[in-house]
């Protein structure tokens, strides 16, 4: 049997931005030399990939939620953002990707649509940040408010029937039975009613701490207007995460959805666009989609 020959690939991280050339590449090699000098292979070439993602650590897969990894894609290498959940099992989840390319657009055409509004008109974009982030809590504060209103009356005649218990107690009214038994359950009420109203009161002042960061966010977004390049910089600095959600194709055309949840503002809507639409590299020999082609049948790959 011959001499199994390999590559060894290597990839900056996120510090060798800052630093050039630094340890990490030279203990990838270490690594891999050793380990395939131990399984036998002969190294053939090394390659070093100095291309590191300013999205790093933010891309999330919009149905698990995990992240999403950066891969490489056909011959020329296109660079694609695919769920880690499916590429490890595809029956845990499906196969969501996004090109590069198509989620740098969109992420930069969507900070560049909000910072305008916010620069343009504040009031405008803190409003924007409130109703969204109402709208995803299902206008909770509201509601929260009337149920607040409703425990407290409640608390304030369960301290009058207390009242009115020990002065029937007093008089001779109510026997000590059902003095202790009545006491006991208005005590067990009180307790609950209690916890209600803190639990309220934290949910109303989510509500409001909501309304102040929507005046940081817009405050933030409008120190990017006319913003042109995404840094791993700037977007962890505006950025919490980016969910990527299924493509889907219709009439050889490809629409992708992102969601983004911006600091302090939250989830501000949905963005939907063309996505790059490319053939499937199919190498299985007697593929009928490749014969399909050949017959002169256009078939197009959602990847």
């Amino acid at each position: 049997m011959g001499v199994l020959r390999t590559a060894l690939y290597c990839r900056l991280s996120k510090d060798d931005m800052v630093q050039g050339d630094s340890e990490s590449i030279k203990t990838q090699k270490a690594m891999l030399t050793q380990y395939a000098k131990e399984h036998g292979f002969l190294v053939a070439e090394v390659y070093t990939e100095h291309f590191v993602s300013p999205f790093a650590g933010l891309v999330k897969c919009g149905t698990c939620g995990k992240a999403l990894g950066l891969r490489y894609w056909g011959k020329d290498r296109h660079r694609v953002y695919t769920c880690t959940t499916y590429a490890h099992n595809t029956k845990s989840c499906t196969d969501h990707r996004i090109y590069y390319e198509d989620l740098y657009k969109a992420v930069l055409a969507d900070i560049q649509y909000h910072a305008r509004i916010a620069y343009e008109d504040r009031d405008k974009a803190v409003a924007l940040a409130v109703k969204m982030n109402d709208k995803a809590d299902g206008n909770k504060g509201k509601t929260n408010e009337s149920k607040l209103k409703q425990t407290k009356k409640r608390y304030d005649e369960v301290a009058r029937l207390f009242d009115r218990l020990y002065e029937d107690s007093l008089s001779g009214r109510i026997s000590n039975d059902n003095f202790n038994r009545l006491i006991e359950k208005y005590q067990s009420e009180q307790e609950q009613l209690l916890g209600q109203m803190d639990a309220l009161q934290n949910a109303l002042q989510e509500v409001k701490d909501n309304q102040i960061n929507a005046v940081k966010w817009a405050d933030l977004m409008a120190e990017y207007v006319g913003i042109q390049e995404l840094t791993a910089e700037n977007l962890n600095l505006l950025i919490e995460r980016i969910e990527v959600f299924d493509r889907t194709e219709t009439d050889g055309e490809a629409l992708q959805a992102i969601r983004i949840c911006y600091r302090f503002g939250g989830y501000i809507g949905e963005r939907t666009f063309k996505a790059k639409v490319l053939k499937h590299p199919c190498r299985k020999r007697g593929c009928p989609l490749e014969r399909k082609e050949n017959a002169g049948e256009k078939v197009s790959f959602v990847s």
